[in-house]
C-alpha cells in the first residue's frame, strides 16, 4: 500500500498521462503529406486573393479545315494563377498549336505555394503536385493517350522547378486591375482577373 502522499502523486502522473495520451490521439493524420506543407509561403496581397490570374499570348494567323471552317489561332499560350489568403497557390497552363491539318493542346494544372515579397516586389511559386493533358489530333485520328491525366515528374515539381516573377506591380487602366510583371527587354507581361480559367 502506498503512503498517501505517494498515491496523490501517482494519481496526478496518471491523469496527465492520460490527458497528454489523449490530445496525442485527437491529432488526425490523413496518412499522406498535403501538397505545400512543406514549401515556403507568405500572405498574399489582398487584391490578388481568391480571382484567377491570367496572362496569355496568340500569333495572328488563323487556320481553317478543308471544309472552311475555322480551325483555331496558329498558335496560343497562357498561363494563370489564383491565389489564397495563406499562401496557398494553383497555376494553370494552356499551351496549342493548329497547323493546316493538326492541333496539339497541352493543359496543365500545379498546386504549391506561392512567396511575395512586397519590398522587393518578387513572386515564387513552389509546386507541390500537379498533372496535365495532351490532346494531339490529326485529321480524324488521335493519337495515343489522347487526353489522360498525367502526373508532373520530378523535373517539373519544386525544388527542381520554380516560377519566378520580378519587379510585379499592380496597376489600374481604364477601371481594371492589372498585374505586372516587366520583361528585361521593357515588354510587359500583363496578368488580368477572371473568376475561373478561360
Amino acid at each position: 500500500m502506498l503512503p498517501q502522499k505517494a498515491m496523490s502523486l501517482f494519481c496526478r502522473a496518471l491523469f496527465i498521462s492520460i490527458c497528454a495520451f489523449a490530445m496525442a490521439c485527437g491529432k488526425k493524420d490523413s496518412g499522406r503529406d498535403t501538397p505545400g506543407n512543406h514549401l515556403p509561403k507568405s500572405s498574399v496581397p489582398v487584391e490578388l486573393v481568391g480571382k484567377y490570374w491570367h496572362t496569355g499570348s496568340f500569333s495572328m494567323t488563323q487556320f481553317s479545315n478543308y471544309d472552311g471552317s475555322y480551325a483555331g489561332q496558329a498558335f496560343e499560350i497562357a498561363t494563370g494563377y489564383k491565389f489564397s489568403a495563406d499562401g496557398t497557390a494553383e497555376q494553370y497552363f494552356y499551351w496549342t498549336k493548329t497547323s493546316t491539318y493538326c492541333r496539339e493542346q497541352v493543359l496543365g494544372y500545379r498546386k504549391g505555394t506561392a512567396v511575395f515579397d512586397a519590398a522587393k516586389k518578387n513572386f515564387r511559386f513552389y509546386a507541390a503536385s500537379g498533372y496535365y493533358r495532351r490532346y494531339n489530333s490529326c485529321g480524324g485520328s488521335q493519337s495515343p493517350g489522347y487526353g489522360e491525366k498525367v502526373a508532373y515528374g520530378p523535373d517539373d515539381l519544386h525544388p527542381k522547378y520554380v516560377d519566378e516573377q520580378k519587379n510585379w506591380t499592380l496597376v489600374t487602366e481604364q477601371g481594371k486591375l492589372i498585374w505586372r510583371v516587366p520583361f528585361d527587354d521593357g515588354s510587359v507581361n500583363d496578368y488580368t482577373r477572371a473568376d475561373n480559367p478561360e
